[in-house]
């Protein structure tokens, strides 16, 4: 019998009154303090598949053009967190992890998909099964950066679509993104919240945050007793789930207080016939060891099951990249050397 999982052993959840360990999608126009909020969480890092903190100082960012390259920071974020459940380190480099915007993320995620399927368009999938993939593979991203801890922060713009409510057709304010990545997000985060600058009496304006919505904008809660709308500032949003968690432990729910160069251009390209040459070489290496088994997970991890690197061609670079990558790490976890 496994002893992998223990349920037996498992402690009660509890609640941290503070922001950390929770997940946030927000979204709203342009200028209504989305990424400028988002870097006020503990110790964050941007995921920048728009590079949107060119007027923020002291911000720790990575701009991203390709899905590969969010597969990279990811993996090196997971480590991260590995090493201080091992005990390696005190705790992660970094809290807060902002994906900005996920739209374009969910896009660069497409595209990755298609090199992958070797297609043009979704549609020539068998069976349209690329869809599916997508979605897959846009949530297991997020999923596994929440699963290791981080507090995740969504960003996205806003758009209006036409739907219908009761037979009614109705303008619905929602996050520009697509349709299924949208159901990923909506279905992961604790608070979906529109960040918007109204105008007050007096004339002046002020950046809100909308946390509860209505058939005319998209926003919601996991939290019960949190506010409609808040001043959209970080130190407004920390307050506002301080409140609901107090009301929560007056209900009896268990709460805790603790808490759970700037920018390098990683873009270029590598070569194809040189990471080839590598990758048969590690699979060489991999094969007079054994350990044929490794080799094939991870080309069927990124290729698909059967598929070949062999017949991979120059447009599938960014996932020969991540087979080299996984594979670099296999031969340094067994110790094994490889003559190329």
């Amino acid at each position: 019998m496994s002893t992998d999982i223990d349920i037996f052993a498992i402690e009660p959840s509890v609640i941290t009154r503070d922001l950390s360990g929770k997940s946030f999608f927000i979204y709203g126009g342009v200028k209504t303090g989305k990424t400028s909020n988002a870097v006020k969480f503990p110790k964050p890092f941007i995921i920048g598949f728009e590079k949107g903190w060119n007027m923020l100082s002291g911000v720790i960012g990575q701009p991203v053009n390709k899905w590969s390259e969010a597969l990279k920071v990811k993996k090196q974020l997971l480590q991260d967190a590995e090493k201080v459940e091992k005990g390696e380190k005190p705790e992660t480099t970094f809290k807060t992890v902002i994906v900005d915007t996920v739209t374009i993320a969910y896009a660069k995620c497409e595209e990755h998909i298609l090199a992958k399927e070797n297609v043009e368009y979704l549609d020539e999938t068998e069976s349209k099964r690329g869809y599916k993939a997508v979605k897959r593979e846009f949530d297991d991203f997020f999923q596994e950066i929440v699963k290791a801890g981080y507090t995740l922060v969504a960003i996205a713009h806003d758009e209006t679509r036409q739907v219908k409510v009761n037979g009614e057709k109705l303008d619905k304010t929602q996050p520009a993104i697509e349709k299924r990545g949208f159901e990923v997000l909506a279905g992961l985060v604790d608070v979906l919240a529109y960040a918007a600058i109204e105008e007050q009496e007096d004339g002046s304006n002020q950046m809100t945050l909308t946390m509860r919505g209505n058939q005319f904008l998209e926003a919601g809660t996991r939290n019960p007793y949190m506010s409609e709308k808040i001043p959209f500032t970080y130190d407004a949003l920390l307050e506002d789930m301080k409140q609901a968690i107090d009301r929560q432990e007056s209900e009896g729910a268990v709460v805790v207080n603790a808490p759970t160069m700037v920018y390098k251009d990683q873009s270029k390209t590598a070569d194809f016939d040189t990471t080839v040459s590598k990758i048969r070489a590690i699979a060489v290496a991999l094969n007079d060891q054994g350990l044929t088994d490794k080799y094939a997970s991870v080309t069927n991890t990124h290729l698909g099951k059967g598929k070949l690197v062999r017949d991979c061609d120059a447009s599938q670079i960014d996932l020969l990249s991540l087979i080299l990558d996984d594979l670099n790490d296999i031969v340094e976890q067994e110790g094994i050397i490889v003559e190329e």
